[in-house]
């Protein structure tokens, strides 16, 4: 199956789609130089369906765990057996720990932002584990939204805290007098620093998960069988971690941002 055909084409108005991206979208897809604007146009239809079901099927889990927990006296105890319940709680309670260990008391300011990108980036990275579905993070348009979003999170957190300390912080990170006069080489430097995270972000968890999908449809054009499950077992590892990159990076940006007053 080649990147340009999925599972998504068999869905109801999707060659519609493909035609409206075709007229209106195939020349904003990021890195398309126009030379191959269809190649751009199934990329994009590709990441956006896919970035959609992955919030429907986020959407049915979550209701029926919360459907699990209508008797919160069952719950208080976790099942032996694998259940839809433990799986959140597993995934959630180590996000939590780890905002815990980065961001400080204050992490649960900060839950539902790293929370949501949490389950939505494993749950689209293990989505590419399933032949014929592509990732909506295989495109690098998801994840530079992701990463712009966390960007513009973590600066309203530091406007939040510090005010216009937030700025004056980037031209004088020594907190001193005497650093005001470094300001014209510390400010250009910490403004490229600060500029180039959400593009960090964003293509490194792309470049990663494209990677790793093309080692995997490599593998299983071969022999579809056998052959590509030690590669799957990888790719499910490289999902977690990536994952787990992502959101430390995330609560590293947070944390540092929103205790500049405290420097």
């Amino acid at each position: 199956m080649g990147h340009d055909f999925s599972w998504y084409n068999f869905l109801p108005g999707y060659d519609g789609l493909l035609v409206f991206f075709q007229e209106h979208f195939s020349r904003t897809v990021v890195f398309n130089d126009g030379i191959l604007p269809a190649k751009g146009v199934f990329e994009t239809a590709h990441h956006i369906v896919a970035a959609l079901l992955v919030f429907v099927v986020l959407a049915i889990f979550s209701l029926i765990a919360k459907y699990q927990m209508r008797n919160l006296q069952d719950v208080l105890i976790p099942s032996p057996k694998f259940s839809l319940l433990n799986f959140f709680e597993l995934i959630l309670q180590t996000c939590f720990n780890l905002m815990r260990d980065i961001i400080g008391p204050d992490y649960k300011r900060h839950i539902p932002l790293v929370g949501t990108l949490a389950l939505f980036i494993l749950f689209s990275n293990l989505l590419g584990l399933i032949p014929g579905f592509i990732p909506p993070t295989d495109n690098l348009n998801t994840t530079l939204a992701c990463g712009l979003l966390v960007f513009f999170y973590f600066n309203y957190q530091g406007f939040r805290v510090n005010g216009i300390g937030h700025i004056t912080h980037l031209a004088n990170p020594i907190g001193e007098w005497w650093g005001w006069f470094l300001a014209p080489l510390f400010l250009p430097i910490e403004l490229i620093g600060l500029l180039v995270r959400p593009f960090s972000l964003g293509i490194r968890l792309a470049g990663n998960m494209i990677g790793d999908h093309k080692v995997l449809l490599a593998f299983a054009g071969v022999l579809p069988f056998l052959l590509p499950l030690p590669f799957m077992v990888l790719g499910l590892l490289v999902a977690l971690i990536q994952t787990a990159v992502f959101c430390i990076l995330t609560c590293v940006y947070i944390s540092l941002h929103a205790q500049e007053a405290s420097h």
